[in-house]
């Protein structure tokens, strides 16, 4: 054992004028300095090279301090301890915690593994030091090389078919490292893990004089549950199925392209005899089967204004003159923003509306947020397709136009297909207003043109194509500009301005 340092630590506690109790020959109780003379919270323990010292009242280095003593003053020699293994391999420790390693550094013995003979059980520790704190409570005790995670790198067959106690580090490379063992003696030996009743590992406990008995049961983390076993018959017929839903989806896509329209023509006096009653959804700005697109910059206010068209027509009020309408039923499908910022942005409208209208707009309007689209995959068309048959709106809200398709509207031949869905929309039945990004030229007067960016199928498509652009670089007030003419006369305003608390978010001005 550590005489030379352990006779050296009760000596500076005696040359202090401090009490010390001996616990047999190799341990001691000692009072700490500047306590009364009944305290004994300094425990002492001699090992094998060094002494342990553990202070359960003031930090142990301040007891160190205050008696004089450094960490060297803890090993029996002053350069530290080495541990020699069976094989050859030496560690050394410096009194400041380094090791290195010398002689035979590719040998697999565990430490001190000679001394297991007939022992069962054999305690497992992480560090040599760990060792000599449970060989001086009598246990066998061995341990790997150069730390936590190697216990791969080592022969554990002297520990086969006997009980093992693992005595983890508390932080998570000793846990890592006792479940490691725990996993490579699985089905070979008995293995319970255990934690130190205080400190960081097994010398600590030994040093606050607790017995080999007082280890408690490690606490570990939940077993992850066993993957489900690959079918692989199974999965090759998801595969299959996957693959004849996208060459079905493929089919149709082509069909559609090249499939004719069917003409059932009438003469013109039946033409002359339909009659000519408009069908309102918003008096005076939208009928059934209308299609707005409204553009502007980025931050010109689109949303806003798209959603007020949207949430006040849904409550029963006009959007802008406030008068009450038939409230109408919406869908809106918004594929960039996500249903936070709906909630962000809407709450305010929603509430007003609901104040001016005859009906509570939150049950008038679905929203699906957040999700791309790819209007050119039949599969996401079909999507559209379910949702306004299966609740029948009034008024469909989708876009910004350039998340509903995979690539940039260039030209005429990116733009077909995503114009063929949305008329598919259309014909059942619905009003649609969309959002589009304008382009950054400019205009012959050097204002920014406000055509959608893209392929110029778009400026034809609608009904109605309505920009917003600010006014003298003033945001809280823009233009509504027609960048196409109106194929019917509508009441759109020509000029709004940002509303203040109590009015909706654009008024006419």
């Amino acid at each position: 054992m550590g005489r030379a340092s352990f006779d050296r630590v009760l000596d500076a506690f005696r040359n202090k004028g401090l009490h010390v109790q001996m616990r047999g020959n190799e341990a001691a109780d000692a009072q700490a300095p500047g306590h009364s003379a009944k305290d004994r919270s300094v425990s002492v323990q001699s090992v094998e090279g060094q002494t342990l010292v553990h202070s359960h009242s003031d930090p142990t280095q301040d007891v160190l301090y205050e008696l004089g003593l450094t960490m060297q003053d803890l090993f029996d020699e002053k350069k530290g301890v080495e541990y020699r293994y069976r094989d050859g391999r030496v560690v050394h420790r410096s009194p400041d915690k380094k090791f290195r390693q010398s002689g035979n550094t590719k040998g697999k013995d565990l430490y001190h593994v000679e001394r297991i003979g007939d022992a069962d059980p054999v305690w497992m520790v992480e560090g040599e030091k760990d060792v000599h704190a449970l060989e001086a409570l009598g246990r066998v005790a061995v341990c790997t090389a150069m730390g936590a995670g190697k216990a791969a790198m080592f022969d554990l067959s002297p520990l086969h078919n006997r009980k093992v106690l693992v005595v983890r580090d508390m932080d998570e490379t000793g846990l890592k490292h006792a479940l490691q063992v725990r996993d490579l003696l699985e089905g070979k030996s008995q293995v319970v893990i255990l934690e130190p009743l205080v400190g960081k590992d097994a010398a600590d406990h030994v040093a606050a004089g607790h017995g080999w008995e007082q280890f408690r049961p490690a606490v570990l983390p939940e077993p992850e549950a066993e993957p489900e076993p690959v079918n692989e018959e199974f999965e090759r017929a998801v595969a299959f199925e996957l693959e004849r839903l996208e060459v079905k989806d493929e089919v149709r896509r082509r069909r559609s392209a090249i499939g004719a329209a069917e003409l059932q023509p009438i003469y013109l006096d039946e033409v002359l005899a339909v009659p000519d009653t408009p069908n309102w959804l918003i008096p005076d700005l939208l009928e059934r089967r209308d299609r707005l697109v409204l553009t502007g910059s980025e931050g010109s206010g689109k949303s806003y204004f798209t959603r007020q068209l949207a949430i006040a027509a849904a409550a029963g009020v006009h959007p802008f003159n406030g008068y009450q309408i038939k409230p109408l039923r919406v869908l809106a499908i918004d594929a960039e923003n996500t249903v936070l910022q709906w909630s962000r942005n809407t709450r305010y409208l929603a509430s007003l509306a609901g104040q001016y209208g005859v009906r509570d707009p939150g049950r008038q309007v679905l929203v699906s947020a957040g999700v791309r689209l790819d209007l050119t995959r039949q599969a996401d068309v079909d999507q559209v397709h379910r949702l306004i048959d299966r609740h029948q709106p009034d008024m469909l809200l989708i876009g910004p136009l350039y998340k509903l398709v995979p690539q940039a509207i260039n030209n005429d031949d990116d733009a077909a297909p995503l114009i063929v869905a949305l008329d598919g929309f259309r014909e059942r039945g619905v009003a649609m207003v969309m959002e589009a990004h304008a382009g950054h030229g400019k205009s012959l007067g050097g204002e920014r043109d406000l055509r959608p960016r893209g392929s110029a199928a778009l400026l034809g498509w609608p009904e109605f194509g309505l920009g917003l652009r600010t006014i003298d670089d003033d945001d809280s007030m823009v233009h509504v500009v027609r960048w196409r003419g109106d194929r019917d006369p509508r009441d759109w305003p020509h000029r709004l301005r940002r509303g203040v608390t109590g009015e909706m978010p654009w008024m006419p001005a």
